[in-house]
């Protein structure tokens, strides 16, 4: 089975947060309190480099993003969406080597 390989430019603290886009698209809706997003395959792979950007070791914790609707991958539909790394994530954190068995 195929491995699924996504990839970002590394955290700059002068730029941002930044993730290329296919331009798919993701709608985030709010049912009964419950949040929903559904995605078409290039919408999720979109949704989730902003995830995989805002991990990075080097993002200070509050990075975050505001995706808006109608802005890729938002549709139109959508409710907005912040994604931000947790205010309590220390500064300098260590990344998770897997050890050999």
């Amino acid at each position: 089975m195929a491995d699924n390989v996504l990839s970002v430019p590394a955290y700059d603290e002068r730029i941002g947060v930044v993730a290329p886009t296919e331009g798919g698209n993701v709608t985030v809706e709010v049912r009964d309190g419950a949040v929903e997003i559904f995605g078409d395959p290039a919408g999720l792979r979109d949704l989730a480099r902003w995830c995989l950007a805002l991990s990075d070791e080097n993002a200070h914790p509050g990075a975050h993003v505001h995706l808006d609707p109608g802005v890729i991958p938002l549709t139109t539909e959508s409710a907005p969406l912040t994604l931000a790394l947790h205010q309590s994530v220390p500064a300098a954190r260590q990344p998770r080597h897997a050890s050999g068995g």
